[in-house]
């Protein structure tokens, strides 16, 4: 990997006009550009229709799709310039993601502890108010927050 490599994403619409079964062939072109300025594709969403909160070039709606990829940050311009000229795609975003730094877990000590939350006292791994366990506790904020 180059020294200038950084993760983008770039989210796009395209013209509902386009019917499904050429909507890979244009997924393929716009992947196209990308490869092209030898960035590397790391994840994408396949278009999906979508309504969109106000009309774009007279369109009330068009398939919202997304690639994540890894290139030079002076390609970046180009792959924009490349999206701007196809006549498919309504609009477009390019962005920069912040750092990922994992997920936090919810029995990290450090970020909860075992303090009293909400006047809410913990003995012997029961809630004393409930009589529900906080191993169920965290399972269940585990599931909710998809930890």
């Amino acid at each position: 990997m180059e020294k200038n490599q950084n993760t983008y994403e770039i989210g796009y619409l395209l013209t509902p006009l386009i019917p499904e079964d050429k909507l890979d062939d244009n997924v393929s072109n716009l992947r196209k550009f990308i490869e092209d300025k030898h960035g590397l594709i790391l994840m994408e969403g396949r278009p999906k229709a979508q309504k969109l909160a106000y009309s774009i070039k007279s369109f009330d709606s068009a398939h919202f799709g997304w690639v994540k990829f890894m290139a030079n940050s002076e390609i970046i311009n180009d792959i924009s310039a490349s999206f701007e000229k196809n006549d498919n795609v309504l609009r477009f975003l390019v962005i920069k993601p912040a750092k990922e730094t994992g997920v936090v877990k919810l029995r990290d000590k450090k970020l909860i502890g075992r303090k009293k939350i909400a006047g809410v006292k913990k003995t012997e791994g029961m809630d004393e108010k409930t009589g529900i366990k906080s191993e169920e506790i965290d399972k269940k904020l585990e599931e909710l927050l998809g930890v």
